[in-house]
């Protein structure tokens, strides 16, 4: 049918899909704003925890095989050429559950924080880790952080928790400012949660 030729073409021109990861800000948009995460004692905690978690995650993997070092029906009777694949199972399973957790908590401490005339930005390095429109976006304010929610938000796996899905700036030192410029730029102020809800 002709309709449907045309339907992914614009004035002659083939459609573009989305890109799957979002593009630095273009000659068409303005920066308003730039900020990161502020250091302090919310910092210090998440290493502290992180530190903790590691080192609880060593203990666990070393009390499930130090049963088998004596010998037993699973493991047979390891002898001295064990100790390598042993530690090498240790520190194995440390890494696989240990470094998502270290990527993901070291992206949030270095990423960079960006407000346009379009959208809400979180870099990491040179590449934009997450985005959300302004115009018609949900903001969330808190008293260290903004968070903005809206179709087509891009997250990272890096960005997203247990919480539900948001771009958020955490650990601002003024997070009323930078709601306010989000607010000129069509993003739309959530009531604050009722006190017990």
């Amino acid at each position: 049918m002709p309709g449907e030729a045309e339907a992914g073409t614009v004035a002659g021109t083939l459609a573009r899909p989305a890109p799957l990861r979002p593009v630095a800000p273009g000659p068409a948009e303005t920066v308003l704003w730039e900020g990161r995460p502020s250091l302090g004692a919310g910092r210090l905690f998440e290493l502290l925890f992180l530190l903790v978690l590691l080192g609880l995650l060593t203990w666990t993997a070393v009390l499930l095989i130090a049963p088998h070092l004596g010998g037993s029906a699973f493991a047979g009777q390891p002898g001295p050429e064990a100790l390598p694949v042993i530690l090498l199972l240790v520190i194995g399973t440390v890494i696989i559950i240990a470094l998502p957790v270290w990527l993901r908590a070291s992206a949030r401490g270095r990423a960079r924080y960006m407000l346009t005339n379009r959208r809400a930005l979180v870099w990491l390095g040179r590449s934009v880790i997450g985005e959300a429109i302004l115009f018609g976006a949900e903001m969330e304010v808190t008293p260290t952080g903004v968070g903005f929610w809206s179709h087509g938000l891009y997250l990272d796996w890096r960005l997203k928790d247990e919480r539900p899905d948001q771009l958020r700036f955490e650990r601002l030192a003024d997070p009323e400012t930078v709601a306010a410029i989000a607010e000129a730029q069509g993003a739309r102020r959530l009531p604050p949660p009722e006190a017990g809800a």
